[in-house]
């Protein structure tokens, strides 16, 4: 069964080395490698002792980006246990061979490359430290693979309901946004803003150390200090750690899913149809509201956008800094574009509906562009008022009143242009298990795409800020708010209307890409 279910694993992942799962996997490959080779130049680059903490310092990182990516990006390995669960398979054949199917694919190897860094750092300590970062890093390897397998299959057991949904999304909020702010808790702890120049802070190097992650670097200094015990020790607490994991994994896998979420019992003052009228845009509109508070998928991603948001400019207030308060909803609107850029592929097939009517491409894309906007326009205002009320300098105000139409008005026209021109492999909403860890399928790519999309078309506003600061002008600042405001407005538009023209000349086509998901 181990090797049956590691060469269906196989089998999958060369068919998907083509169209959008090709761009995906090749994306994620080169940022893996580019972090592996980040890890191998703070491996060497400094003295050994900074080099160590580091080192430490970024194992930390891809922990975090293990246990993070799944629930953001997208976590289904494409063989789940509930697939398998009618065949007559023993619980730990089949544990076994899902872990090894979740041990192929361009993750773990990736993150093996960047691990073997290890090896780099012990062969500046001895031959025994070098020896000792090979099982160092294939067991870290196997450990973070477990672990995003346990995250993402708890979900599933956990979440049966719209709060649950949000609920699970605040801790990988909280723990991205920190990595993001990391020199706001070195400043905190006594250390630096930039911890390549000056150090990682003692107290932050030994709880680095202390975190399974830390536990293989920790082995490999013992070995280089000729403590052969500690550094047994540590590997062995990396076998026991993923030993416990497995079995945790096993136990999840014999608690059902839960089931998806169910309807209100009264309706939504948004659902009325006197808010939008009879016509077909008005009736995409009420359908897209309803759907973002009934899709377990769209409510998770929408609850970690804001949280994302909220943690991002608060943590500077650690030390005394409220300057990036008012950024809060320009922040949470960023990431919400970032996330909701597959709004055609969560429908899947649903979209032949849309088809079968002519001439519904143009109503169908602006409702959903109006649904969204009516769902982040609102939050982000608030949150940038809130922000403003708490901050003590209002220095960051030209620059939210000017980048905040834009990040709405281009968001609003990238979510279904990007939607429309880059499908992405996702459940049909029959289909789904109430998990958005696996069913919001593999977004990881489709989120940076995004984002560097949403940086192109808000530059020209961008660089007449920048201008202003340099120049000190306190009139180019605040003329580029009516230069954003309007921006917004022709993007959404404007993508808006490539996106409904693009539905129409190649919708067909999409619908066929969107049913061999």
């Amino acid at each position: 069964m181990v090797g049956v279910l590691i060469g269906l694993r196989g089998t999958l992942l060369r068919r998907s080395f083509s169209g959008t799962q090709g761009f995906a996997l090749g994306f994620g490959a080169l940022c893996g490698l580019t972090g592996a080779a980040g890890m191998f130049w703070h491996a060497v680059r400094y003295d050994v002792a900074h080099s160590g903490d580091l080192l430490a310092l970024a194992l930390a990182g891809t922990l975090v980006g293990w246990l993070v990516g799944p629930v953001v990006g997208g976590g289904d390995p494409g063989i789940r246990g509930e697939h398998l669960a009618l065949l007559p398979v023993r619980r730990g054949r089949l544990v076994l061979g899902l872990l090894g199917a979740a041990l192929v694919g361009v993750g773990p190897l990736t993150t093996l490359v960047g691990l073997a860094a290890l090896v780099a750092y012990g062969a500046r300590l001895g031959p025994a430290a070098a020896l000792v970062g090979v099982p160092g890093a294939i067991l870290l390897t196997v450990l973070l693979v477990v672990l995003a397998r346990v995250v993402v299959t708890a979900l599933g057991v956990v979440l049966g309901g719209r709060i649950r949904a949000v609920l699970a999304a605040l801790p990988w909020a909280v723990l991205t946004a920190a990595m993001a702010q990391c020199w706001v808790v070195f400043l905190a702890l006594g250390g630096g803003t930039n911890p390549l120049g000056a150090g990682v802070p003692a107290s932050v190097a030994r709880v680095l150390r202390i975190l399974p992650s830390g536990w293989p670097l920790v082995a490999v200094e013992a070995a280089g200090r000729g403590a052969g015990l500690p550094a047994v020790g540590a590997l062995a607490g990396l076998a026991g750690l993923i030993v416990v994991a497995v079995l945790g994994w096993a136990g999840l896998l014999d608690r059902p899913a839960t089931a998806p979420v169910t309807h209100l019992r009264r309706r939504l003052p948004l659902s009325r149809p006197a808010r939008t009228g009879g016509s077909a845009f008005g009736a995409v509109v009420r359908k897209e509201l309803r759907t973002w508070w009934r899709d377990l998928v769209r409510i998770h991603y929408l609850g970690f956008a804001l949280t994302y948001g909220l943690v991002f400019v608060s943590m500077p207030l650690l030390v005394g800094l409220s300057d990036l308060l008012p950024l809060a909803g320009l922040v949470a609107a960023t990431m919400l574009v970032s996330c909701s850029a597959h709004l055609y592929s969560s429908d899947g097939t649903g979209l032949w509906l849309t088809l079968m009517v002519p001439g519904a491409e143009r109503a169908d894309v602006r409702g959903r562009q109006v649904a969204w906007l009516l769902h982040a326009a609102p939050v982000a205002v608030l949150f940038t008022l809130a922000g403003l009320v708490g901050a003590v300098h209002w220095w960051t105000l030209p620059w939210v009143t000017a980048l905040l139409p834009v990040v709405l008005g281009g968001g609003a026209g990238l979510i279904v242009l990007v939607s429309v021109l880059v499908p992405v492999r996702m459940a049909d909403p029959h289909r789904r298990g109430g998990n958005p860890g696996s069913d919001g399928g593999p977004i990881g790519g489709l989120i940076w795409l995004t984002l560097g999309l949403l940086a192109v078309v808000s530059a020209p506003t961008t660089a007449l800020l920048w201008y202003g600061v340099r120049a000190g002008s306190p009139t180019l600042l605040w003329s580029a708010t009516p230069v954003g405001v309007a921006s917004g407005v022709l993007l959404a538009w404007g993508l808006g209307r490539l996106a409904h023209r693009r539905l129409a000349r190649r919708g067909p086509e999409l619908l066929a890409r969107l049913g061999q998901a």
